[in-house]
């Protein structure tokens, strides 16, 4: 029984050194403080950066067991940024969407003491695009090939929609071929909505390409994404000779005094113009020009002066430039014109 009295005394004495000692701890411990809260900058945009401050101080020289910040009540962790633990400044790096915000900020020591800054209510801010509202990134869509094989010799059509919610046109819009770009016009539809597209002629192998063009924002939006699309595989063409035909002399019959103008007309299906284009008269070669229609379909012309004589010649030449020639007549001459005194 003695024991057990002994027992019962010494609990109570350790029960009471227990609580003297935690109720004077509690004591000694002092309340930390917060101060120079803030969120900078006051105003931005959603590209901006806000850096969010505030000082810490414990008069019992411990570190905070957390410190946060509260925008629009998401919290966010602050670090240490100069200062002492228990004397120094914290902060962190946020990124805020548009609207108005408010926050406060918040940090509890190891005691379990918390202090809030500031003490009652939220501090106004910061206003993210408030005069300038969001602006939704333009799209590429649809883009692609009419004619994915072909020859050197066709007309290659890339077309592409380009799209702006924002109802803004296009700095640029470009078709990138094997590296090199090119520029893509307005087909149909709007500017900020519509079909752009570019035609082409490409040399022989295989190609590749991707659409790329750049919105009112300067953003850079590509289609696809990544990578690129495969096409045209283009052949060799196999070149056709050029032809001549229509030939006449104006005026057939004349005198010495006139001027005699000689007309063929050149006509190239590969479309290629001609690299020569001459007139052999009495046979020396002289250069003939466009006179109208297109240089690979059209009429080409030469005036020149004569001598009197019904005996005069002549044939015409040409070259395409790609290896094909032809002669006009193939053989023999053409003869005048009859020049009289």
């Amino acid at each position: 029984m003695k024991i057990l009295k002994y027992l019962v005394i010494f609990m109570s004495v350790l029960l009471i050194i227990f609580a003297k000692t935690y109720a004077q701890d509690l004591t000694l411990n002092k309340q930390p403080c917060l101060y120079d809260g803030v969120i900078e900058p006051q105003s931005g945009t959603t590209r901006n950066i806000y850096i969010a401050s505030v000082r810490y101080y414990d008069p019992d020289g411990k570190k905070p067991i957390q410190i946060k910040v509260f925008v629009n009540e998401n919290g966010y962790n602050l670090k240490k940024s100069s200062g002492k633990y228990n004397n120094g400044v914290y902060k962190t790096k946020l990124s805020l969407p548009a609207g108005k915000h408010s926050y406060y900020f918040y940090a509890e020591d190891d005691h379990g003491f918390s202090i809030k800054y500031p003490q009652y209510g939220v501090i106004k801010g910061p206003t993210v695009n408030l005069n300038r509202p969001y602006q939704q990134p333009a799209t590429l869509m649809e883009g692609g090939l009419y004619q994915k094989i072909g020859t050197n010799k066709s007309i290659y059509t890339y077309t592409v929609r380009f799209k702006d919610p924002n109802e803004k046109p296009p700095k640029k819009i470009r078709v990138v071929v094997d590296g090199i770009s090119y520029p893509m016009q307005l087909h149909k539809g709007k500017l900020y909505d519509g079909i752009f597209l570019a035609k082409l002629t490409l040399p022989t192998g295989k190609h590749a390409y991707y659409f790329k063009a750049y919105d009112a924002l300067g953003n850079c939006i590509t289609l696809p994404e990544q990578g690129f699309v495969r096409g045209p595989d283009v052949i060799s063409h196999q070149n056709s000779n050029p032809k001549l035909l229509d030939n006449k002399i104006e005026p057939p019959i004349g005198y010495k005094a006139n001027t005699y103008s000689y007309y063929v007309t050149y006509i190239d299906e590969d479309n290629d113009p001609p690299s020569l284009m001459q007139i052999y008269i009495n046979e020396q070669p002289y250069d003939l020009k466009l006179k109208q229609g297109k240089p690979y379909n059209g009429i080409y012309y030469l005036k020149y002066s004569h001598f009197v004589g019904n005996y005069h010649n002549y044939y015409f030449y040409c070259e395409d430039g790609r290896g094909g020639s032809y002669r006009f007549p193939e053989t023999g001459y053409f003869y005048g014109p009859v020049v009289v005194k």
